[in-house]
Order: structure tokens, then C-alpha cells, then sequence
């Protein structure tokens, strides 16, 4: 290993992290190009903010409401249930929440249509003043009433233009555009349309809130008639129905709406509309117990009227006129066993009644009539939960169809929930009649004592008694239905609103804020991206960072980026301050302290237009500002880059002397400013074999026997073995690599170029490094031009804005 050579770097490991951007990096990038990235920023947010303008607001209003535990299924699953309810459920007939129900029957499609029509919501008007386009509901100038029934949607622009008159454009009906049909018209009045009669009704504004100014005339309406449907399917997207939490029976509505007015309105009447419904449901099952009743009371009457008649015939007939005193002291005795028939009777004849409706009435949809008093609390609550399962089954048959697994599962329930009744009502049927056999076996056993009272009393206490169970009968059925009746008078829904519509006033999107912020983000990552991007795609050298990150050659200096274009060669001046010639004084100073005693410097680079010659030449003339004497020596004797720039083409140079030609080393060289040069001289056919003549040896003792240094220009490392003959003469080799012209990925073949020692004491030179752009933050724009112009004839020349661009720094 070279003397003072620091060791070589091992594994990649380093060099990927030295490849990834660090926060320094980052921070350079964000300095280096703040004003692309105000620019961007500015762009965004005022993309932002039109996009904002554009926007309508967005309202979010909420209501809320309790439904109340009425004993007909308002409870939780397994909540306080009765003991005909847990039966049910081990029985296989599971008892659901009514909750839930619920919550799907508010954003039900049967509702949202009420309201529609309730509101007229189908024809939509918006108002566009400016950029912004606002919906209008209740402050509108006008109403459009289309008297001919809906066929295909229609949108039209209503041009305001006073109090009296409009004008229609823009018209649209169903897919087709009319855009040359324009009518005029007056509010209020008829105008025949393409799509049928039209009447625009004007509505009353409160110009005060417009400082007196209406802000409709001369502006356009824009106004859309959608179906019912279409309105419903599009109303029920933006309502949200949701339980407020899994113990209690609250349940939330939320609606979001670009009104508030028309948000409100229509959470107040889904409200309303629900109400109504269940007051609908409770309605039905009080309807059909009346019709049960006012049939058996027709049936009851009938028979009442029949033993009336009988018993009247049968005293005219056998002229009796009071039984009772023929027969009070055995009456007196069954009188009580026979007011225990009578009731048994009258029950068990009713449960017959009932237990036939059940076996007769099978049909589907059927609701079981409520006889509260009569039987079992126990099958009056199956009746009643049978009856509130058939009205759900009955609501989402309207919304979705008998074909529904829901429906389904509803039927194979009910079908579960009616076979448990009618087993309910048998089992209590076959109870009574044990009873009414026993109360008849001890009313007979009283009978058997009344032997002695003649015949014709005994059939006149047997229609009586007939009598009696009849009118007792009759008098239940009367009770009964006016109580239905009254049930029917005062149904009430089993809900109560907790909150009426409520919200905040301020518009829940579009989020500016957020927006705002979001674009503003967007406008500093999109620059930061760009140039984070091209970073990563560019593979060039970007600086001393790649140089240290991937070999471990030291950097003799930095030459920067010059803005001038104008200077080719010597741009150094003694006393200039600019940052070339203070970078060019920096170089000098390193290699004085790094190299000392080097007397004999080359310069290379890796491939053509790295800026090799341009400094060398004003190295050689920053040494020379010290006093010393300094000898630049071109042997680039193929392309002779310095020689041209010297004008020196024709003249003898260096091949002269390693050919023979001329003896004198001496008399070659050329004063050109503050140092002397040595031209290249003509270039020869065979000029890798001349280099490796030991005359080259010769020459430079003899020129270091008059010159303190000698800096020679070489060719490139890369190009042709010119660099690695000339080397062996040289004190210490400068590499001259210009930022972001080679790929970086040859840096560690200039690693093992170092480790191999093929030059001497190698250094490198960053050239036109862009300082002020903090490393990453700038464009490299180079091409890479591997072409040199070695591999064809000796006499070719380049254009001198090929030499431009290779010094322009």
C-alpha cells in the first residue's frame, strides 16, 4: 500500500447507506430550490382554494328517538322475557330484537318515497352566483309545477328575468339535448312544453336578508325533475340509522345534505312517517279483532233471538208466568253451580271460536285476534307477539318481495310462533272442558233433586239457562268491541323523539382546513419528489459525498461551477478573489501539504470533456503566481487539447524530441504567459510505442533541471494506454472527475485502479461542482460522450465548440 494511503473500504453495506438520501440531504434539497418549491406551493393551495370555490357545502344534521318497551317485542333478545317468550325460544322460535327492525324500517325505501312526495322532493333547483353552486329548498324564486305525470327526467336552466317573466334554455328531456329550444313566460301561467304543461308559481322572497336587491333576476335556475324512485334511491344514500349503543333501545338518525332547511325537514319526516306507520300496524290487528267481534256478536244475536222466541212460545203455550216461584228452593240450591257453567260455557264457546279461526284462517299474512279477558294472559301475549312479527314480515314484504330469505325465515317463524298458539289454545280448551264437566256433574246432581217439579218447569229452566249463557255472552262481545273501538281512537306510536333534528351549523366538508393543508403538503412534496427522483435515476458522480461514499481515493480539491462561458483557458488571476481562483489556490495548497516534495504532476480523468486540461493549465498557472518556474508538457499527443489552445498545432513539441528529431528538450518548449509550454508536436503513427521510449525519462530530468515543477496533460485513464505509460515518470497523479458527468457505478473500478497502484500517489479533483446547490439539489444535464476520436485517422480535429464546452466551467 502507498505511503499515508487510508485503507480500503470493505462491504457494501456502507456505500447503500451513503447512497440514501440523509436529512441533510433533504434539508439541501429544500434549500437549494426553495423557490420551486414556493412556486409549487403556491400553485397547490390556489388549485386548493379554486377547488373549494367550486364546492358546494356539506351539512350533517341528527335526530334521535327511544323506542319504548310495549310489551310486544321491544326488548332485547333474552331481556326480561316472559315465560310464554323463553318457551318459544326453547321451543326453536327465536324472538329478535325489534331494534334492529327498526333501524332498517327508517331508511326503508316505502318511507324515504313518502317523504319525497310529502315534500316534492323530486324536482331539484340549484343557483349557481359565481364559482359555487348552491342548492335552493326553502328560499327559491320560483316552484315548478308540471302538470303532466313523470315519463323521463328532465333538466332545464329557468332564466329569471323579473317579477313577471323567465325564459327556459338548456332543456334536456331524457337523454336528448335541445340546446336551440329557448320559450319565454310569465309566472304563473301555463307554458307548453316538450315534456308537457309547466306552471313556474312565484314564491314570496324576504329581500331585506338581500338588502332589498332580489339576487335571482337576471341569473339562472337550474331545475331537475327526477321519479320518486330516483329522488328516494338518492336521499336514502345520504340517511345513516344506527343504535346509539347495544343497551339501551335509542336509535340515531344522521342525514347529510348541502341544505340545512331541507336536512332537517326530512329527518322530521321520516320521523313522522315512521310514527304513522306504526300507528298504521296497530291500527290493522285492532281492526281485524273488531271484525272478529262484530261477526260473533251477528252470530251471538241471531241465536239470543231464537231461545228469546222459544221461551216466549213455550209460556203462551203451557201458560206460565213465573217459574221461579214454582221451583225457588231448589233453585236457590243450584244457583251457583249454574252461574259455573254459564261462565265455563261462555269461555269454552269462545275458544272454540278461536281455536276454528286458527285451523280455518292458514292463509299467509293473517293476523290472530287479541281476547284479552277470555283466555290464557300467557296465549294473549303469543297472540300479541305473533301479531307484531306478522306486521314486520308484512312491511319488509313490501320493500323486497315474498322471495326474500329474510321473508323466509320470517314465514318459517311465524308458521313456529301460530302452531304454539293454537297448541296454547287447545291445551286451555281441553282444561276448560274438564272444568265444565265437573260444574255440569254438580249442577246435575242438584237437578236430581228437582224430580218432583213437573216436566214443563224443567224445559223452562233449561231454556232459560240457554237464554242466560247467551246474553251473558252477547254483553262480553258489546264490552269488547267498544273497547277495541276506543283502542282504535287513541292507538299512539310506541316511539318518542329524544332530539329533534339538531347539528352544527358549520359545514362538515368540504374541509378546507384540511384540504388547505393537504395542498400545501402536495405542493412541497411534489418538488421534493421531482428532484428526489432525479436523483435517485441519475447515476452520475454527484459530488465529494459518492467520491468518499464509494472508494476511499482522497480529494486533492474542488474546482466549481463557473458561470462564465466566455474563458477557454487561463481564467486564474493573481489577484483575483472569485471562487475558482481561491478553489485553484485551495488545490495548490493541498498538494504542497499532502506532496511536497512532488516535482512531477499529471493530470488524467477518466473519460474526454471532464475538464482534465482546463486544470492542468490553470494549476500550472496558480503555481506559477508563487514565483516558481513552471513547465506545462501536453502529452495528449493524439488529441493535443492544450496545443490547440496554445496555437500550437504546427509547431514541434514533445514527439519531436521522443522521435529523434531534435535533440534539445529545451529548445521546445514556448513561453505562453507566466509559464513556459511544451507543445505536443505532429502527431505520430505509432504514438503509444514512442511514449514508452526512455527518452520521455530523459526529458523530464533534463526539464526538472530548469523548472521547479512540471505539469504534464495527459490523456484520459479510460481511453487508451497513453496514461498509464506516461505515469511512471510522474511524482503524483491528479483525477479529474467532473460532477455528474460519469456514472458512478465506475467508481469502484477506480477503487481497485488505486488499490492496484497502476498511477502514482493518485488524488482526485472534483471539477465543476455545483456548491451553491448543496450536492443533490441541482441538474446535471451532461451527457456522458464516451467518443474520444482515438480510433480513427491521426489528423482529425475537432470543432472548437467541442473545446468550449470542455473548459466552459
Amino acid at each position: 500500500m502507498q505511503p499515508n494511503q487510508p485503507p480500503k473500504r470493505q462491504g457494501r453495506a456502507a456505500q447503500a447507506a451513503e447512497d440514501t438520501l440523509s436529512v441533510r440531504d433533504i434539508i439541501d434539497i429544500f434549500i437549494g430550490n426553495w423557490p420551486w418549491f414556493l412556486v409549487s406551493a403556491i400553485v397547490c393551495v390556489g388549485l386548493a382554494r379554486l377547488y373549494l370555490a367550486t364546492q358546494p357545502n356539506i351539512y350533517q344534521r341528527q335526530a334521535v328517538m327511544l323506542v319504548k318497551d310495549d310489551g310486544t317485542g321491544g326488548r332485547r333478545m333474552g331481556a326480561g322475557l316472559s315465560g310464554t317468550d323463553a318457551l318459544m325460544q326453547l321451543n326453536g322460535v327465536m324472538m329478535g330484537t325489534s331494534v334492529k327492525n327498526e333501524v332498517y324500517i327508517l331508511q326503508s325505501n316505502q318511507i324515504m318515497l313518502q317523504v319525497v312526495r310529502r315534500l316534492g322532493l323530486d324536482v331539484f333547483y340549484s343557483f349557481k352566483p359565481g364559482m359555487q353552486t348552491i342548492s335552493l329548498y326553502d328560499v327559491k324564486p320560483f316552484e315548478a309545477k308540471f302538470l303532466a305525470p313523470f315519463d323521463v327526467p328532465v333538466a332545464m336552466g329557468v332564466d329569471v328575468i323579473d317579477d313577471e317573466r323567465f325564459r327556459i334554455a338548456d332543456l334536456t328531456v331524457g337523454e336528448e339535448e335541445m340546446e336551440d329550444y329557448e320559450a319565454e313566460g310569465r309566472f304563473g301561467q301555463t307554458l307548453s312544453t316538450p315534456f308537457g304543461d309547466l306552471i313556474l308559481v312565484p314564491l314570496p322572497l324576504d329581500l331585506e336578508q338581500f338588502e332589498g336587491i332580489n339576487p335571482f333576476h337576471g341569473e339562472r335556475v337550474q331545475v331537475v325533475r327526477v321519479s320518486e324512485q330516483m329522488a328516494a334511491d338518492a336521499y336514502r344514500k345520504r340517511i345513516q340509522t344506527s343504535e346509539m349503543d347495544m343497551e339501551s333501545t335509542l336509535v340515531s338518525l344522521t342525514f347529510t345534505d348541502t341544505n340545512v332547511r331541507r336536512a332537517d325537514d326530512i329527518l322530521n319526516t321520516v320521523l313522522d312517517a315512521y310514527k304513522r306507520s306504526i300507528i298504521d300496524d296497530k291500527n290493522i290487528v285492532a281492526q281485524s279483532t273488531a271484525d272478529f267481534i262484530a261477526e260473533r256478536i251477528r252470530l251471538i244475536g241471531d241465536e239470543l233471538g231464537q231461545v228469546e222466541d222459544r221461551l216466549a212460545r213455550f209460556k203462551q203455550q203451557n201458560s206460565i208466568v213465573d217459574i221461579q216461584q214454582n221451583a225457588q228452593a231448589y233453585l236457590d240450591q243450584t244457583r251457583i253451580a249454574r252461574e259455573r257453567t254459564i261462565q265455563l260455557e261462555s269461555q269454552v264457546s269462545m275458544v272454540e271460536y278461536l281455536k276454528n279461526h286458527l285451523e280455518t284462517n292458514t292463509g299467509t299474512g293473517e293476523l290472530i285476534p287479541s281476547l284479552t279477558g277470555v283466555v290464557d294472559q300467557g296465549i294473549v301475549q303469543q297472540t300479541m307477539r305473533h301479531n307484531e312479527l306478522m306486521l314486520q314480515r308484512n312491511r319488509i314484504v313490501a320493500n323486497g318481495g315474498e322471495e326474500s330469505p329474510t321473508v323466509k325465515e320470517l314465514d318459517a317463524s311465524l308458521e313456529g310462533m301460530r302452531r304454539a298458539v293454537l297448541t296454547s289454545v287447545s291445551g286451555y280448551l281441553a282444561s276448560l272442558n274438564v272444568q265444565l264437566a265437573r260444574a255440569r256433574q254438580e249442577e246435575k246432581g242438584m237437578e236430581n233433586r228437582l224430580v218432583n217439579v213437573p216436566a214443563k218447569e224443567q224445559q223452562v229452566i233449561d231454556i232459560a239457562r240457554e237464554q242466560a249463557i247467551k246474553e251473558t255472552l252477547y254483553t262480553y262481545l258489546l264490552n269488547k268491541r267498544e273497547e277495541t273501538a276506543l283502542q282504535l281512537a287513541i292507538t299512539e306510536a310506541n316511539i318518542r323523539v329524544v332530539e329533534a333534528p339538531f347539528g352544527s351549523t358549520r359545514p362538515i366538508a368540504p374541509r378546507k382546513a384540511i384540504i388547505s393543508l393537504a395542498a400545501l403538503l402536495l405542493g412541497l412534496l411534489l418538488p421534493f419528489g421531482y428532484f428526489a427522483l432525479r436523483n435517485l435515476l441519475n447515476m452520475g458522480v454527484r459530488g465529494r459525498k459518492d467520491i468518499e461514499a464509494y472508494t476511499t481515493i482522497p480529494v486533492m480539491g474542488d474546482i466549481p461551477h463557473r458561470r462564465s462561458e466566455t474563458d477557454e483557458g487561463v481564467v486564474v488571476e493573481e489577484q483575483g478573489t472569485d471562487p475558482v481562483t481561491e478553489a485553484f489556490r485551495m488545490l495548490r495548497f493541498n498538494l504542497e501539504f499532502v506532496a511536497k516534495d512532488a516535482k512531477v504532476i499529471m493530470f488524467t480523468s477518466t473519460t474526454p470533456a471532464e475538464g482534465k486540461t482546463f486544470v492542468s493549465r490553470n494549476f500550472a498557472a496558480t503555481m506559477a503566481m508563487t514565483g516558481k518556474r513552471v513547465l506545462l508538457m501536453d502529452t495528449d499527443i493524439r488529441k493535443r487539447t492544450s496545443t490547440r489552445l496554445a496555437s500550437r498545432l504546427k509547431s514541434e513539441g514533445i514527439t519531436s524530441y521522443l522521435s529523434g528529431a531534435v535533440e534539445d528538450v529545451l529548445s521546445l518548449v514556448v513561453k505562453e504567459g507566466r509559464i513556459d509550454f511544451l507543445p505536443a508536436g505532429v502527431i505520430p503513427p505509432n504514438p503509444a510505442e514512442l511514449l514508452m521510449s526512455n527518452r520521455l525519462e530523459m526529458a523530464i530530468e533534463l526539464l526538472k533541471q530548469t523548472y521547479d515543477y512540471i505539469v504534464i496533460d495527459n490523456v484520459p485513464a479510460q481511453v487508451v494506454a497513453d496514461a498509464g505509460i506516461v505515469n511512471r515518470v510522474a511524482d503524483i497523479t491528479l483525477y479529474v472527475i467532473r460532477e455528474g458527468h460519469i456514472d458512478r457505478r465506475y467508481l469502484p473500478e477506480l477503487q481497485r485502479i488505486y488499490d492496484e497502484q497502476k498511477f502514482q500517489r493518485m488524488f482526485v479533483v472534483l471539477n465543476d461542482t455545483r456548491l451553491e446547490k448543496k450536492r443533490y439539489g441541482y441538474g446535471y444535464g451532461y451527457g456522458y460522450g464516451y467518443g474520444y476520436g482515438y480510433g480513427y485517422g491521426y489528423g482529425a480535429e475537432k470543432k472548437r465548440s467541442r473545446l468550449r464546452r470542455l473548459y466552459r466551467g
